[in-house]
């Protein structure tokens, strides 16, 4: 039936028709911004009504994809983050010469994702993967200033060498399993093994988890704001949905092989331990507010690792909690970045003493930028409490790694909770009305609203 296709078309038409269109639009860049964000919305919509529909758990397109819940969820969450973005950076970008290429990759890149999100075969994964990453290159090095170029081409030559363990660790799934989709019989288990790891390293440079981060500061700290809103959003979403999809089907359908459970239990658990480590130490010594987003969400991705690291062990609750994470981190992030460019623009500094008097002299951003760090934090009843108890509850089954992850959520206060400190100081903070400034506000909403939901929506993926 041609109503099952619709959750794919309508989103790859809504969105890759503007990005074309949009590069036409350089003389009327309002015009671009509108089409880019109906785009958006449009395929946003229909994701939601398609899933209140009931329109998943089934192939299309001859089993190339499969729709999910969590296939959903990941869409939409990479969509909401991309709104944001977009819309905090519409006046920014309409001085750079390639504001409306930021603005038609940013759609491109919403292509790779929902097309990786819903892969039921090695061939998809591999071209949205390159899609998708190709544009979120790009992207970090768009605004073509010395700093952005720079941090731009780390970015490009860390993606160019995930990709490549990517291209190995694909290979070797295919020949083990000798099928192109992702629920093979495994044959050879030692390869498997080697494909695993393979993959699995390759997407967590992506992500930037322990000992994979070494690009991610530099990145962070010189690209565009705007830029870094969206990779470290949308761009950790492109690297964690690739994992998730194929680890999914690989243990869902040799469910007994305990080569594939002790490999993924292991590896991960021990990846996340690290990362959480490594993220806590290191944002610990930062006064630059950039650079504490930059090595605190190492830690956020030690968390979203634990909810891989335990897909073999309780894989419902397990999923359910990463897709709650990866959409309160991802309007967190992108939320905070755009404030970030909002400040630096009044005060001149990204260091968080440049916040003081900002509970005074703009209460409405000082209560967004709040409430967006305590959801990074972790304070009910904002989105990110349930989502780091989510994932924190598929573990408890391994409660040594329970224990690690909320000692670790309670160190990362001691540098989430100075910046906030300084926004109820005294200071001189002038208030100016922006895009941005809008945007940081949306995002603080959605925190609170969807956070009071959010046990409805864990109950729904489950």
């Amino acid at each position: 039936m041609l109503s099952e296709y619709l959750p794919i078309i309508i989103p790859s038409v809504f969105l890759v028709i503007p990005s074309i269109a949009i590069l036409y639009m350089e003389k009327r860049f309002s015009t671009a911004v509108y089409t880019a964000v109906i785009g958006l919305l449009i395929s946003f919509l229909s994701f939601t009504l398609f899933f209140s529909l009931g329109y998943y758990n089934y192939g299309v397109f001859n089993n190339a994809l499969y729709l999910t819940k969590f296939g959903y969820f990941i869409a939409i969450s990479s969509l909401i983050a991309t709104i944001l973005v977009v819309l905090g950076s519409s006046n920014d970008l309409k001085n750079w010469e390639t504001g409306t290429s930021f603005l038609s990759l940013s759609l491109l890149t919403n292509i790779g994702v929902i097309y990786l999100a819903f892969a039921y075969n090695v061939l998809v994964i591999f071209a949205s993967w390159a899609i998708a990453s190709a544009a979120t290159y790009v992207i970090a090095m768009l605004k073509k200033d010395y700093q952005s170029v720079e941090a731009g081409v780390k970015y490009l030559v860390m993606g160019l060498l995930s990709s490549s363990l990517m291209i190995i660790g694909l290979a070797f799934f295919v020949t083990a399993g000798n099928t192109l989709y992702l629920d093979p019989v495994i044959s050879y288990q030692p390869l498997i093994v080697l494909s695993i790891i393979f993959f699995s390293i390759a997407f967590l440079f992506k992500i930037g988890a322990f000992p994979f981060q070494g690009w991610l500061p530099e990145v962070y700290s010189l690209a565009d704001r705007f830029s870094v809103g969206f990779v470290s959003s949308v761009g950790k979403i492109v690297g964690i949905e690739p994992l998730l999809v194929i680890l999914y089907y690989l243990i869902q359908d040799n469910s007994s092989s305990q080569v594939i459970y002790l490999t993924v239990v292991i590896l991960f658990s021990i990846i996340s331990v690290l990362s959480l480590i490594f993220g806590n130490i290191s944002a610990f010594s930062r006064k630059d507010f950039a650079q504490i987003l930059a090595y605190s969400s190492i830690t956020q991705v030690g968390f979203m690792v634990i909810g891989i690291a335990m897909l073999p062990v309780n894989m419902n609750i397990a999923i359910s909690g990463l897709m709650v994470y990866l959409l309160s981190y991802s309007i967190a992030q992108a939320g905070l970045f755009v404030s970030l460019s909002h400040v630096e623009k009044i005060t001149g500094s990204s260091y968080f003493e440049s916040f003081r008097g900002m509970s005074s002299g703009d209460r409405v951003l000082a209560f967004s930028m709040t409430i967006l760090l305590l959801s990074l934090l972790g304070i009910p009843p904002i989105l990110g409490f349930w989502a780091k108890l989510f994932v924190l509850e598929s573990s408890f089954s391994q409660p040594w790694l329970t224990i690690i992850g909320f000692i670790n959520s309670a160190i990362s206060a001691g540098y989430y909770i100075p910046p906030i400190r300084e926004i109820f100081r005294e200071g001189q903070f002038k208030k100016v009305d922006s895009p941005e400034r809008d945007s940081v506000i949306v995002a603080a909403v959605l925190s609170i609203a969807l956070g009071i939901i959010s046990p409805l929506i864990f109950g729904v993926l489950v």
